[in-house]
């Protein structure tokens, strides 16, 4: 494998895990586990955009990982 492709597989890998755990702290936040809302102070008013923010991120995060994963090399 060429040095680029070893570094698009190890970028990608990292950054669709990282969009895999904002979406899952999105979720942690949302059903209060550990009392993260307390810890963070986030009131309920402010929860569905702290929720958006990192469903959003985590989302292109993910598509983004993916697509260096399958990235088709140039001739």
């Amino acid at each position: 494998m060429k040095p680029r492709r070893i570094l698009g597989v190890i970028v990608g890998t990292l950054q669709s895990a990282t969009g895999v755990l904002a979406v899952i702290f999105a979720y942690i936040l949302y059903i209060d586990l550990f009392s993260a809302q307390s810890w963070l102070n986030i009131t309920t008013e402010f929860l569905p955009l702290h929720m958006l923010t990192l469903i959003l991120f985590g989302f292109f995060s993910v598509m983004n990982g993916l697509f260096l994963l399958t990235e088709e090399e140039l001739p």
